[in-house]
């Protein structure tokens, strides 16, 4: 076992330090802390030792967050950081181009060259191929959460994160605009993965972000989809909240691509239903198919809203129909188009699921039920889906009656299992 106190009294040794101090005192074990900020508990044991690699910045900014450090962590991976340069430096001579990795999976974060009058990385003739990389990224990592959630690309949105904002800090203000648009796409994408991990207060943050970066860089297709994201973020039965959202979302961009068109409709549609117009909520749906998109590949090369694929837009009928107290109807929707999702969609087919389980249940359909949410939950808990957790504890409590039946047993124990 290392012997903590001969480790020199370094930024890196006090980072650790602290980490490990903020952990304890908020009563979390390493597993825990890296359920939150969806790594694995190596992540968290790499970052708690006071030698070794430094913990990357993305991993740090999800700690901080948190734990509620405050910025505290990132100021002591910063200073880290300072003190690993400033050693290099001494052992070399001249500028260098400088190109670091985002994190272990390799995805680049930067391509940068160092002024030798100046601490400070300055942007050198390749800006485009990173905007570029960015892009690309966005896509891949779009994929990566539609087939395995956001455990696995949470760290790869919030590394290119880290690369906008350090390019930010360098910039020409002629500048800016590309890179602030390509930041708002990423904040948007943290802002939903923290949704889907049940931490509201981040995923708003996010929301926030993207919404002022979209503004700053006159995207208003982006200020669109910031509005839109924000209404699913409603208290689930603010109806009025969620329309009024989704029609500022129309008003910051009457000229949108179809599959946004969709999206909005589709959420109306279930402010509608969460308000009782089951006539309205069920033309918004109609009128969602008019823009159906086509995407099955889930890398949203057709912009934001390419997920409302017309089996998705049925889906959300069928969530319609739940919140309008028809659960027959919902249940027919939802067995009918759920196994007709594209493949890739892997978490919103757990999401279906769990509602389809919720359907069950209030039509009186205990152990079915109960099979539904059984394969909800391994979805969900395969790709760190919380929401989808969540969802099915909902249905495992009120189950709870019913336990006596052999698939509500079995639910109940891979709940406690946990």
């Amino acid at each position: 076992m290392t012997d903590d106190s001969a480790t020199p009294d370094t930024a890196h040794a006090r980072l650790a330090g602290e980490i490990r101090r903020l952990r304890k005192a908020a009563k979390l074990s390493q597993p825990e802390l890296a359920q939150r900020i969806g790594y694995s508990r190596n992540y968290v044991s790499m970052a708690e030792r006071r030698s070794g690699n430094l913990p990357s910045q993305p991993l740090v900014n999800a700690i901080d967050t948190v734990l509620g450090a405050g910025g505290a962590l990132r100021g002591l991976r910063g200073q880290a950081k300072r003190e690993q340069r400033d050693l290099r430096l001494s052992a070399a001579t001249g500028p260098a181009n400088v190109v670091e990795a985002a994190d272990q999976k390799g995805l680049a974060l930067r391509l940068a060259e160092t002024d030798s009058t100046s601490d400070s990385p300055q942007l050198g003739p390749n800006l485009e191929d990173v905007l570029s990389h960015l892009r690309e990224q966005w896509h891949l990592l779009v994929k990566t959460d539609n087939l395995l959630g956001p455990r696995y690309a949470l760290s790869g949105v919030l590394s290119q994160l880290d690369a906008v904002e350090e390019l930010l800090a360098s910039v020409r203000p002629e500048q800016r605009r590309d890179i602030v648009r390509v930041g708002a796409q990423y904040a948007e994408s943290a802002s939903w993965l923290y949704e889907d991990m049940c931490d509201v207060t981040t995923a708003r943050r996010w929301c926030s972000q993207s919404l002022e970066w979209g503004l700053e860089a006159d995207d208003q297709p982006m200020v669109t989809w910031a509005l839109f994201r924000r209404s699913q973020q409603v208290a689930e039965r603010n109806a009025g909240q969620i329309l009024s959202l989704v029609q500022a979302a129309r008003r910051a961009s009457r000229d949108l691509p179809t599959p946004m068109r969709a999206a909005l409709a589709q959420q109306e549609a279930y402010g509608l239903a969460l308000d009782g117009d089951e006539l309205q909520a069920q033309t918004r749906i109609d009128e969602a198919q008019n823009w159906a998109a086509t995407d099955i590949n889930g890398e949203a090369r057709g912009g934001h809203g390419s997920f409302c694929t017309p089996d998705y837009l049925e889906v959300q009928r069928a969530r319609c129909w739940l919140a309008l107290g028809d659960p027959a109807r919902a249940i027919e929707l939802f067995e009918h188009h759920v196994p007709r999702l594209p493949t890739v969609y892997q978490r919103d087919r757990g999401m279906a699921l769990g509602q389809l389980a919720q359907a069950y249940v209030s039509y009186g359909e205990p152990e079915q039920a109960a099979r539904v949410a059984v394969e909800a939950l391994r979805i969900g808990r395969r790709g760190s889906s919380l929401r989808t957790v969540a969802d099915v504890k909902a249905v495992g409590g009120r189950l709870k009656d019913h336990a006596q039946l052999a698939p509500v047993s079995q639910l109940i124990a891979e709940l406690a299992a946990g």
